[in-house]
């Protein structure tokens, strides 16, 4: 009979423990699509509790009742049997919420553990992040000072060449001042009745003239006062694409005001400035302000290109032009901005010095583009060497040109310097007509008045304000 009761306790407390693993693992058992709905039907631990004392609360009664009506036991014995079960019961009911307690405890800890090393990680990679940005910071300082000091050594030389230059056009304005003080003289040794001067202290103002109405060394004056208060403006050119006309480049052409805002075209300083020698210090400012307004426009539209003239004056100058050189290795981000252009006279011209400037520049890696074409008589394969990726022959050469030994014929241009990674620009394109005929050569690429005529950088772009992709550049 003790057998029997030992037998049964066992059995009720190994079911106890069943439906206990079964509640406890409810939870863990949803999967992850039904959690949320399983949080929403699982039982509150109370519950749990409750449900579980019940599971061995009545077998022990049931098996009190049985001991008593089946097998004929003495009551008091058989109650001390069902509470002896009950007692086995919550025993097991004990150890078995010790047992999920310490299993939720042990999942806890692993998670809290699985924590801490996700933050430990995120620390580390914060640390290394700061550390990363420092040197960032270093580094662009380091090279955002170097490019300033650069820049600022070439301004240098440049006002330096402007001192010079005014020093000379303050000599050959004596000769002037001379023929003028003759007269000033005369009107002095008249009776004061007489003298202009004598119904004011204060002499009239004397008004600006027009540049037509200059003599040389008044404009020679006038230009390097444009100079010296960066009165140096960019005008834009578009260059297109054939037929579409879509703008694809632009030709930066520098231009000088005078203090009333009159353009002084290069026509008219190139005239007095030339003979005075004037011409390297005029090109290199120009030059100097077309790479920093070309800079400006690049973080603007990340896709602009813009072709900028240099002359054989700045690639001849020994004391700026090394300087530029190193102002442009501060500034390599501008080559996919900037092609530099060269005439074809400066390029058949070129000797070693200028050679060595163009392969400094070729070694940042710059391109190169060759204008003024007179003659067809080149050799592509040679220029794509020293880094000309363009060529811009003018539309009355290609449809008009002559021909001689040598030469190439227009008609087979366009294929030559394409088999030498060199682009063919028409440029001077001024009719309807010369469209339609340089189509038939098979161009790709145009400029000229018909496209667009020159016009002056929007004041909005030089700014420095959030970069506005695909913004037009030129003003209207």
């Amino acid at each position: 009979m003790r057998g029997y009761i030992v037998n049964g306790f066992a059995r009720a407390a190994a079911y106890g423990e069943e439906q206990m693993n079964f509640f406890g693992a409810l939870d863990d058992d949803l999967g992850e699509g039904s959690r949320a709905f399983g949080e929403h039907l699982a039982m509150p631990l109370p519950i749990k509790h409750f449900a579980a004392t019940l599971l061995y609360a009545v077998p022990s009664i049931g098996l009190a009742y049985g001991l008593i009506h089946f097998f004929g036991f003495d009551p008091k014995l058989a109650a001390l049997g069902g509470l002896i079960a009950a007692l086995l019961g919550a025993e097991a009911h004990a150890a078995i919420s010790r047992t999920i307690e310490r299993k939720a405890v042990r999942k806890e800890l692993q998670e809290l553990t699985s924590l801490a090393a996700g933050l430990s990680r995120d620390l580390d990679d914060a640390a290394d992040k700061i550390v990363e940005l420092e040197e960032r910071f270093e580094r662009e300082t380091t090279e955002r000072m170097e490019r300033i000091f650069s820049e600022i050594r070439v301004i240098e030389s440049l006002v330096k060449r402007l001192a010079e230059t005014r020093e000379f056009t303050a000599a050959i304005s004596k000769p002037a001042v001379a023929e003028i003080a003759a007269p000033v003289e005369t009107e002095a040794a008249l009776p004061a009745a007489e003298s202009p001067a004598a119904e004011s202290d204060v002499p009239p103002p004397k008004p600006e003239k027009r540049l037509e109405h200059m003599n040389d060394s008044e404009l020679l004056e006038t230009i390097r006062r444009s100079l010296e208060t960066n009165r140096v403006d960019l005008y834009l050119q578009p260059v297109v694409s054939l037929p579409q006309r879509k703008t694809l480049y632009y030709e930066g052409l520098s231009r000088l005001r005078t203090d009333k805002g009159e353009l002084i075209m290069p026509r008219d300083y190139m005239r007095v400035a030339e003979p005075a020698g004037m011409m390297p210090t005029v090109d290199n400012i120009l030059l100097f302000r077309c790479i920093q307004v070309v800079r400006k426009l690049a973080q603007r539209n990340s896709k602009v290109g813009v072709f900028c003239n240099i002359s054989a004056f700045s690639l001849l100058d020994e004391d700026f032009f090394p300087q530029f050189i190193e102002y442009m290795q501060h500034n390599t981000d501008l080559a996919q901005h900037l092609i530099f252009e060269f005439s074809q006279m400066t390029v058949n011209g070129a000797g070693p010095v200028e050679r060595a400037s163009l392969e400094a520049l070729a070694a940042l890696g710059f391109r190169f583009s060759m204008d003024q074409v007179t003659n067809l008589r080149f050799d592509a394969g040679s220029l794509h060497d020293r880094n000309f990726r363009f060529v811009k022959v003018s539309a009355a050469t290609m449809l008009e040109g002559t021909y001689a030994a040598g030469d190439i014929h227009a008609a087979d241009l366009k294929e030559l310097l394409r088999r030498n990674g060199i682009q063919l620009i028409v440029d001077k394109v001024e009719h309807e007509r010369e469209v339609v005929d340089v189509l038939d050569f098979d161009v790709e690429l145009g400029q000229g008045y018909l496209f667009g005529e020159p016009r002056p950088v929007r004041e909005s772009v030089l700014k420095d304000e959030p970069k506005a992709p695909d913004m037009p550049l030129a003003a209207d």
